[in-house]
This record gives C-alpha cells, sequence and structure tokens, in this order.
C-alpha cells in the first residue's frame, strides 16, 4: 500500500489513493480525481472539503462526481450518447 501524502495532523485525507498531482517542466501542476483530470484549484477545494468532513467527524471522502464537459445536441434535436 503507498503512503498518502495528504495526511496533516495524522489524518488520513486520501485513503483510498484518488488524488494525484503532478508538477510540471513549466512549473504548472496538474491535478487528477479519482483520474479524472481537473484544475488545481479543484484539487485545493476536494482537499478542503475532506478536511473539513475529517474534522466534523465524518469520513473525509465524498462520492461527488466531476463535470468534464459536455456533448452538444444533434441536429434532431436528440442529445448524442458519448461513447
Amino acid at each position: 500500500m503507498a503512503t498518502s501524502k495528504y495526511k496533516p495532523f495524522g489524518v488520513d485525507l486520501d485513503p483510498k489513493g484518488e488524488l494525484k498531482e503532478t508538477n510540471l517542466p513549466d512549473g504548472d501542476i496538474s491535478a487528477e480525481i479519482r483520474g479524472e483530470k481537473v484544475r488545481y484549484t479543484s484539487m485545493i477545494d476536494e482537499l478542503e472539503e475532506r478536511a473539513n468532513n475529517a474534522a466534523k467527524g465524518k469520513k473525509p471522502v465524498t462520492n461527488r462526481k466531476y463535470f468534464n464537459g459536455w456533448t452538444p445536441p444533434e441536429k434532431s434535436g436528440k442529445l448524442n450518447k458519448r461513447k
């Protein structure tokens, strides 16, 4: 089992290993939550929410899904299904 680097004050905020960040050569940071690429500000928000949940005595992990975009409707008016 890998050790979590999100463990402030001994509270593991990433027990399932769902958070990943990578330093890019240009100095920026690439972030992923549950395998979905997100902005780094979303990563900070997720860590803040997990820390708040842990402080309230709840489990730190939520089941939130991240919206990654949409597919425009076809001309017929039907929605396209993602493949």
